[in-house]
This record gives structure tokens, sequence and C-alpha cells, in this order.
């Protein structure tokens, strides 16, 4: 149980990560730190006062999930030969990620750079729930009996699921281009663009920003119905039935927290609200899907991938 604990609590330790993160660009602090290295002003540890707080302190929340991930890495090397590859793959994401916040300083702020950082975040916090589900305990015959019929009366409601997942993924990315733009408060009318009643305006940071409104609300309902054909068909599978009651919760927050977030001028709690609550419904979707995949016996491995000390249990045919 040590390396999905480990995962659990890497999984844990990135969602964190990313809502300190989600405080840096609507502190105006993205800059507060010049140098593109683990230093801010020369000091590892500076004065954590203004935007050096903001910036600096993501910056070693970064540099601390880097060292949990080296030590899950390292866990995977040892105890699961199945996942070493996976394990390589996290530490390689992780480098990835400092790499392009590096670039993002070096180069100031440059959107493309900005936002692939952020959705390499996100797709990295995916990888390690990943791994948290695949190295639970291997399941007994009964847990797969149960599972494989669970699956069958969830049925094609799990394609729902996959939509909900790539909407949440898209509107992600068009919150990053609206972040990273400067589109966050172009439209300041609700639910027009404009306060004099334009909804398209002709300039293209107000259009990107309709269009993540627009989109926003696509991804609200497709999740919505996501939920509900979910809902109808997990009557039997208590802990995927509890996600799809909470999705509609996060959905209508989102929602608010967007309007709440124009109408307050992007007061710094509700916009980072805003992002937790995106990070929220990604991790949630994801986990829905891990949930719902299939499962079998398999093999489970011993600290030095020895076999031999294990019982592999077939499912009946």
């Amino acid at each position: 149980m040590l390396e999905h604990r480990l995962a659990q609590f890497a999984a844990a330790a990135v969602f964190l990560l990313l809502i300190i993160g989600g405080t840096v660009n609507p502190t105006q602090s993205s800059l507060a730190c010049p140098e593109p290295t683990f230093v801010c002003h020369g000091q590892l540890f500076p004065p954590m006062v203004g935007g050096v707080f903001y910036e600096h302190g993501h910056r070693l929340a970064a540099m601390s999930v880097g060292l949990l991930q080296i030590a899950l890495t390292l866990t995977l090397f040892r105890r699961r030969k199945d996942m070493r590859g996976l394990g390589f793959l996290l530490l390689g994401l992780v480098i990835a990620q400092g790499m392009l916040g590096a670039i993002t300083v070096k180069y100031k702020l440059v959107w493309f750079v900005s936002t692939g950082h952020l959705l390499l975040g996100m797709s990295y916090f995916a990888t390690l729930i990943y791994i948290a589900f695949r190295t639970r305990p291997a399941p007994s015959v009964i847990e797969l009996t149960t599972h494989d019929k669970r699956r069958e009366e969830l049925g094609t409601a799990r394609n729902w699921i996959v939509a909900a997942c790539a909407m949440v993924f898209v509107q992600l990315l068009l919150g990053a281009m609206t972040r990273h733009l400067g589109a966050a408060m172009v439209c300041l009318g609700v639910p027009e663009c404009t306060l004099d009643h334009q909804w398209f305006p002709a300039a293209g940071v107000q259009r990107l920003h309709m269009i993540h409104r627009g989109f926003g609300v696509a991804t609200a309902i497709v999740t919505t119905i996501a939920a509900v054909m979910v809902a109808r068909r997990t009557k039997s599978w208590p802990s995927v039935r509890m996600l799809a009651f909470v999705a509609p919760v996060l959905v209508v927050g989102q929602v608010l927290l967007g309007v709440a977030t124009v109408m307050s001028m992007r007061y710094v709690p509700i916009a980072v609200g805003h992002f937790a609550g995106a990070a929220s419904l990604w991790a949630l979707w994801m986990s829905a899907w891990l949930l719902t995949a299939k499962r079998s016996a398999g093999v489970q491995l011993g600290p030095t991938g020895n076999t031999s000390q294990f019982l592999k249990r077939e499912v009946p045919k």
C-alpha cells in the first residue's frame, strides 16, 4: 500500500499546488521574482512580502512536489516493476513543468508557454490520479465479479463520462488562454460582453472571453447530463453515484463564481475559487472514468518484482 498512499498524497499535494499557482496571475505576481531559477532576488528564502509571497511561494511548493515525485518514482522503481515506466514518465512531466515555468519567466509570460504550463500541470495531476488507481490492492474474485456487473449496468453511460472529461479539458484550455492573453476582464457586462449590450464585439480578446463563457455554458450542460445519466445507471455503485451527485453542485458553483469574478472585478479569492472549481471538476470526472474502467486480477508484484509469493486470481469464465 506504500506506493498507493504515496500517489494519493502526491495527487493531493499537486491539487494544492495548482491552487497556489492559481493565485499568482490574479495578484499580478507572475514576474515578482525576475530569475527563472530556484531563487528570488538572489535568495532561496527571500522576504515573503508582496508579489514574492505568491510567486516564490508557488516555486517553493513546486519544489516540494518535485521532491515528493522523486520519492514516488523511486518507490515505484523498487516495489512495482510493472510501473517503472510510469514512474519515470511522472518524473519527466515534473521536470518539463519546471522548465516551462522557467521559460515563462525568462520570456516574460509568453501566452502559449504560460498556457502550456497550466495544461501540463493538469495533465500531471490526472496522471497522478491514474497512478493512485493503478496501485490499489489487487481485487478479489468477488470484487471483480461485482465490478463487472456494475460496468454492465453502467453500459453506454460511460461515454458521457468521456464526454465530460473532454469538455472540461477544452474549457481548461480556453480558460488558460483567457487568463494569459489578458482577456479575463475585457467583458464587464453580464450576460452580454459590454455594458452597452454587445454580445460579440470585434476585438479578438473580447471574442475569446465570450467563447470561454459560451463553452462554459456548453460544458455545464454536458456535464450535468452526464451526471444524470451516470447517476441513473449506478444505483448499486455508491462511489461513482456520489461523484455524479457532486458534479452538478460543482458546475453550479463554477457558473456562479465565473459571474462573480467579472462582477467583483476579479476579486482574488473569487478568481482563485473559480480556478479551484475547474481543477475539482477535472479531478472528479477523471476519477469517475478510472473508477469505471475494466479491472483484471493480474499478478500483484512484490517489492523485488518476484511473483512467486503471490497468488494469481483468475476471473471465473
